[in-house]
């Protein structure tokens, strides 16, 4: 495997943010480390990965022409890069935090540095007083509470979601200008994420994201976690309607519709109804957007879907809790109807029916070999050299294609 990593650094002799290209041949490391490497490398979450910090050292800065990059990558079969949120190097190799690179380019042991794509919101609420939110001053209306009871309900079950937790999956080539889509969850699984997302993301819904963030910024006003909770709730407003984050395959014009001109099409025309023509227009004027590639603009879909979900989980995990202190200190609850989930714990206890079919012939070859090998005196190997017969002879039997002693038609 051959590792590229491209690390920003702050030369603290100039002052001036760099790049540094560095590269790991892992063939070139001992079996043991190799392995460790490759396997820390995959199983890393995109962006968040610092667990490849502790290999750094291995890492050296090159900087190859294209004859040699294409060599290495003929050698290797192929490039893999590392990415990881917010690290930053010294001229030396050394990490450094933003505190330490606002004091060397300020010169003040007082500075700040905030990370990139800090926003205004995140700025007032690093630098705000941050007093507690005394639940036992603040009074909610039954109708106030039941808004926050229903989106903590919901957000709930959104965030234990396999979609949410494995990601929009991945767009990768089909050969030419083709794309193809490859997710870790299930179309049933998208389908149950969209029942979810939708009674959180539409404003007719009365216990929806934003909704909810309005309660919560109303009956806590002025404490700074409130201010911060209003502006996660306007970003992801503006957000909505902004051209879609992604678009390496747009061109220079970028796409021509808004990501909530994205979502809105496909929960109207492929989940929650059937479209109608508006709808159906829209969604082709989306396509033809992407070049008429299906998988590239499903791609997207799912990905602001995700990026959408993130703010709501952002802004709802704080919610949530002021929600839970505020019902345990005052003693009261939300007469709220349970989920379906939460009222039915047997959901999906209950063996499919494939597994069960594949389970009891397991079960039953494995009894069928035992036999076969007691039968024709037990020889070493033991009864899992049969295994592939009795399949065969039991299926063939259950087929109807053996007689009653189980022998093959």
């Amino acid at each position: 495997m051959l590792l590229s990593w491209r690390v920003r650094y702050l030369d603290t002799r100039d002052k001036q943010f760099k790049d540094r290209d560095l590269w790991l041949e892992t063939n070139a490391l001992d079996p043991v480390t190799k392995a460790a490497v490759e396997a820390t490398h995959e199983l890393r979450d995109v962006g968040r990965g610092r667990e490849m910090l502790r290999y750094r050292h291995l890492f050296h800065e090159k900087r190859y022409t294209g004859d040699e990059l294409n060599e290495l990558h003929t050698r290797h079969g192929r490039i893999d890069f590392v990415s990881i949120d917010n690290y930053f190097e010294d001229e030396h190799g050394n990490e450094l935090t933003n505190k330490q690179m606002a004091v060397a380019l300020t010169g003040s042991p007082n500075a700040i540095m905030f990370p990139p794509g800090a926003k205004q919101h995140d700025i007032d609420y690093a630098l705000a007083d941050r007093r507690p939110i005394p639940v036992d001053q603040i009074v909610l209306s039954q109708e106030h509470l039941n808004v926050l009871g229903y989106f903590v309900r919901d957000l709930r079950e959104m965030l234990s979601s396999a979609f949410y937790n494995d990601g929009p999956g991945s767009l990768v080539s089909a050969g030419g200008t083709d794309f193809a889509l490859k997710t870790a969850v299930t179309d049933e699984e998208i389908r149950s994420f969209v029942t979810i997302f939708r009674r959180l993301y539409m404003d007719g819904e009365p216990a929806s994201f934003l909704k909810a963030a309005a309660v919560f910024g109303d009956a806590c006003q002025g404490y700074s976690l409130a201010n911060w909770v209003k502006g996660v709730a306007g970003e992801y407003e503006k957000e909505l309607d902004e051209k879609p984050h992604f678009a390496p395959f747009a061109g220079p014009a970028g796409w021509s519709f808004s990501r909530k001109r994205l979502i809105d099409v496909f929960v109207y025309t492929q989940y929650a109804h059937q479209p109608d023509g508006r709808r159906a227009h829209q969604f082709q004027e989306c396509l033809a957007s992407a070049g008429g590639k299906r998988p590239l603009l499903t791609w997207l879909f799912l990905t602001e879907l995700w990026q959408c979900a993130l703010h709501m989980r952002n802004a709802g995990v704080v919610i949530a809790g002021f929600y839970e202190r505020y019902c345990q200190y005052h003693k009261v609850s939300c007469d709220l109807l349970a989920s379906v989930r939460s009222d039915n714990p047997g959901l999906g206890t209950l063996e499919k029916k494939e597994d069960r079919r594949e389970r009891i012939l397991r079960e039953k070859t494995d009894e069928l070999a035992a036999h076969i090998w007691t039968e024709r005196g037990r020889p070493e190997g033991g009864p899992a050299q049969f295994s592939e017969e009795a399949r065969l002879r039991l299926e063939a039997a259950i087929t109807g294609k053996a007689d009653v002693r189980g022998e093959i038609a």
